[in-house]
């Protein structure tokens, strides 16, 4: 599907997916084409569908989990310029970015800014 503003944009969904265990938190997503979005729910094979999920886990640091916590993060990104042999400079500053970004928020949505350093 594109956009009515900019025929070159092509709109898309975020689908995400979050659940807690008795260890870890997890969420979970991927960009999908508003058209494939589409397609799916009016019965179309999901399997045609690329997906390229990513997402961030948070775990506790330690058996008591006193320690604080470990969180991962992970992305899937597609770079049509990269090779096996050359990765381009301005993709590894974005993905830098896109990662750095990602930690501070998940940081200022869970720890209590009163208890910092304690």
């Amino acid at each position: 599907m594109q956009s009515a503003e900019d025929p070159d944009r092509t709109i898309k969904t975020l689908l995400q997916e979050s659940f807690t265990t008795s260890d870890s938190s997890y969420v979970t997503f991927t960009p999908v084409e508003a058209s494939s979005f589409s397609m799916t729910l009016n019965g179309g094979d999901p399997d045609n569908v690329p997906v390229m999920p990513s997402g961030f886990s948070i775990s506790p640091d330690g058996p008591t989990g006193d320690e604080g916590s470990l969180v991962t993060i992970v992305f899937q990104i597609l770079d049509g310029t990269a090779s096996p042999m050359h990765f381009p400079s301005h993709s590894v500053g974005t993905m830098y970015k896109l990662i750095t970004e990602t930690a501070k928020s998940i940081t200022a949505g869970t720890v209590d800014p009163d208890n910092m350093g304690r």
